[in-house]
């Protein structure tokens, strides 16, 4: 069953910035984050929000305060450029498995959000693809040398 989601534009007057984030609402001035705020650690996947009755003249809705920390360790990745997005995806898949969420930024920066119990180790599951890409790609190529030398 899928969640009633929605995307608002939230400014945060601690980082003098607004951004548009993915909440699910909880009440009238409440709502949890169902993704992360590049610039602020605070702000991550699973956290509850309050925000000010009244918009900001620009039509935003602005932080008043945190009303419940995240339950779910943040881990932030600049990502292998030699993995695909499929590739990628298999290290994906084992995050969700845990219970926990997955996001790419900025076309290389993976933010990671896993259980506070869970024992995944992102940056481990990560080295061992690339390995494997590089060996493949080097057995290929010796491959293809002795077929070419023939």
């Amino acid at each position: 069953m899928s969640r009633p989601t929605s995307e608002i534009y939230l400014y945060n007057p601690q980082e003098a910035c607004t951004g548009n984030i993915e909440v699910k609402k909880l009440g009238d001035y409440t709502f949890q984050l169902l993704c992360n705020d590049p610039f602020d650690e605070d702000l991550s996947y699973g956290t509850i929000i309050e925000v000010e009755e009244n918009l900001t003249a620009e039509g935003h809705f602005q932080l008043k305060k945190i009303v419940q920390v995240s339950e779910y360790n943040r881990e932030t990745y600049w990502l292998p450029n030699s993995l695909n997005e499929t590739e990628l995806r298999i290290v994906g898949d084992k995050i969700v498995a845990e219970g926990g969420y997955w996001e790419v930024i900025m076309g290389g920066i993976g933010i990671v959000n896993l259980p506070k119990q869970s024992h995944l180790n992102v940056d481990k599951a990560l080295n061992t693809l690339v390995k494997e890409k590089l060996l493949k790609q080097l057995l290929q190529g010796l491959i293809n040398s002795h077929y070419i030398k023939k």
